[in-house]
């Protein structure tokens, strides 16, 4: 036999009916026990009373206030009027007896419903709220799933927040990551350099570009290009420290952003990573270089599109100069490095 399952549906029909018939039970037990005793108490005073009249009219039909010429039936009249109007129940003794207990049945009926309910509801409404404030799947732990349905519910919640939580992580990393190379986009780059901008943090940036890659494409075909940039990428992230961030720029091109590190530093790093990438195997057989400019951020940068343009002119004067080397502008300063 599987393990029981205390459902909802089965819960408030079996609750409703065990509570309507114990409080039916209880209340026509109630009013027969009362109406019994008020039954009984009229029975004795009716019995009391009759014994005290029928005493009362004998002992004056024997000390002879009652004439021969006069009947004993008015005496008898009024005993039967009397022992009528003791059979009359009160209406303060009917409430006292019968609506009194029914009213305490009732209330303690209501209340045992509106307890039963707000527990029922209670999960629901944790539930609700814990995803309302977006605590989270942690925040659904403590929830107490005591019936079937919210045992149910708060699964297919915990799983869809993990579904939802999984689909977003993976969109997220399409949004913000190239789908050839795995490194970080343009749309991240210009948010990191934003972000540095505006905080006034001290850094540097290398714009690096493939030299003659046109060429590889059309030789060897675009998929040993994706290839060589796939390559590139993966030789300029082991290049950089921790703190460097790499990204692919679009195309052929790449940027390498160097928080809190001056132009002399990023000139250093550039420089080992052209020497390196010229002297690199690649899937087309051939070497490939790369030019790169060199600019660092000043406190008259506005903006990343300032910035990135400074280093685009410093990548054309490299390609100029004949490519494979590296171009520096800082402070309108330009140098070229073979």
């Amino acid at each position: 036999m599987g393990k029981f399952k205390l459902k909802l549906s089965f819960l408030i029909v079996s609750m409703t009916i065990v509570v309507v018939l114990a409080a039916s039970s209880i209340s026509i037990w109630s009013s027969y026990q009362n109406f019994n005793e008020i039954l009984k108490e009229n029975k004795a005073d009716m019995q009391a009373t009759y014994v005290k009249e029928v005493s009362t009219i004998t002992e004056d039909y024997l000390q002879g206030f009652v004439t021969e010429d006069m009947s004993l039936d008015p005496y008898v009249e009024q005993v039967v009027d009397t022992l009528l109007d003791e059979r009359v129940v009160s209406f303060r003794l009917f409430f006292k007896k019968i609506i009194v207990p029914i009213i305490i049945v009732i209330a303690v009926v209501v209340g045992l419903a509106i307890w039963l309910a707000l527990k029922i509801t209670r999960p629901l409404k944790d539930l609700s709220t814990r995803i309302e404030i977006g605590e989270g799947i942690q925040g659904t732990e403590e929830i107490t799933d005591w019936y079937y349905e919210a045992k149910l519910l708060k699964k297919n919640v915990r799983n869809m927040m993990i579904c939802s939580e999984s689909k977003i992580t993976d969109l997220t990393e399409q949004l913000n990551l190239d789908s050839l190379t795995g490194i970080p986009n343009r749309r991240i780059m210009d948010q990191t350099l934003q972000d540095l901008i505006v905080n006034k943090v001290p850094h540097s940036i290398i714009l690096i570009d493939l030299d003659d890659f046109k060429s590889i494409n059309d030789t060897y075909g675009h998929t040993v290009g994706d290839e060589v940039l796939k390559a590139f990428a993966n030789h300029m992230q082991s290049s950089m420290e921790e703190q460097d961030l790499c990204f692919r720029y679009g195309g052929e091109e790449f940027m390498v952003i160097l928080p809190s590190r001056n132009i002399d530093e990023a000139v250093q790093l550039a420089e080992n990573l052209r020497i390196k990438q010229a002297l690199q195997e690649t899937v087309c057989g051939r070497p490939v270089t790369m030019s790169a400019g060199i600019t660092a951020f000043t406190p008259n940068v506005q903006s990343p599109n300032q910035l990135i343009e400074i280093a685009d002119h410093a990548l054309y004067k490299a390609k100029q100069s004949g490519r494979n080397c590296l171009c520096v502008v800082g402070n309108m300063r330009q140098m070229i490095i073979k």
